[in-house]
């Protein structure tokens, strides 16, 4: 790795999986994590390469495949069937190049292959990548890495809000009806929520930059998710609430752009009046 790579948002994240991967794979058995992870990534770079393939594009050796696949993979339960994996991973970096805009992909790819893996091929989620399965004093090592991660993306507004809400809406519902919510209080799902703030949230081209659009996104995405839990919708819950971040952002963009074509429009027409 460069030093330049190393100091750049890909690189930060991709550093800071790295003891995600050693500690999960210690926690569920390195014969199932470690395999597990290969097939991910290599369905993340297949999916990556066949658009290029079928556009003449050349091969350009990004790493995003590679953080998309750890991403699929850290979320997976590791018993899930390798071709599961594989197709899941290929959906991910392949919707990159099926549902985009002129501003780039819509949705973050593993958050929109993961909400589909468990409608179209039944797979299990368990964040593992997120260490539930060790002792809770591993939540603050998460806790740390993710820390770094939103740091260097500048995704502070976002991550705290999302959490905010998420927590502050199930404690409120917690106070009239304990059980209904006391699960989103204990492994895995406090882990699920903790990885998703920090690492899926913040993919920075699929999440706003400016402060306050991350504070009132980051709130959204927390209200999906905890109605969607309410409602009964199963494992996606926290997926979905980080896909409708990406819609709305991509609201918000082609609202802009409407906005400068139509500001652009009326300069113009001044302009040549002037003429």
């Amino acid at each position: 790795m460069t030093a330049r790579f190393v100091r750049s948002p890909k690189g930060v994240l991709l550093l800071v999986f790295l003891p995600l991967i050693l500690l999960g794979a210690v926690a569920v058995g390195p014969a199932a994590a470690l395999p597990h992870l290969a097939v991910a990534v290599a369905g993340a770079y297949l999916g990556d390469l066949l658009p290029g393939w079928a556009a003449r594009r050349p091969f350009r050796g990004s790493t995003s495949p590679l953080l998309s696949g750890l991403i699929v993979g850290f979320v997976l339960g590791v018993e899930t069937p390798s071709v599961v994996t594989l197709a899941v991973a290929t959906v991910a970096s392949a919707s990159k190049y099926v549902l985009r805009t002129g501003r780039g992909h819509v949705f973050n790819p593993a958050a929109l292959a993961l909400a589909l893996a468990v409608p179209v091929w039944g797979a299990g989620e368990s964040w593992w990548g997120a260490l539930p399965d060790l002792p809770w004093p591993f939540a603050v090592v998460l806790i740390a890495l993710g820390a770094v991660v939103v740091d260097r993306v500048a995704k502070w507004p976002m991550a705290l809000a999302f959490l905010g809400v998420y927590f502050g809406v199930f404690t409120a519902v917690g106070l009239g009806e304990p059980a209904r919510v006391a699960e989103m209080f204990r492994e895995p799902f406090v882990q699920a929520a903790l990885f998703l703030a920090f690492f899926m949230l913040t993919d920075p081209p699929t999440s706003p930059g400016r402060g306050r659009d991350q504070l009132w996104m980051g709130a959204l995405a927390a209200a999906v998710a905890c109605a969607a839990q309410l409602a009964g919708v199963g494992q996606t819950y926290l997926l979905l609430g980080a896909l409708a971040v990406n819609v709305a952002l991509a609201a918000q963009r082609l609202a802009q752009d409407v906005a400068f074509r139509s500001a652009a429009r009326r300069t113009s027409g001044l302009t040549g009046s002037a003429t």
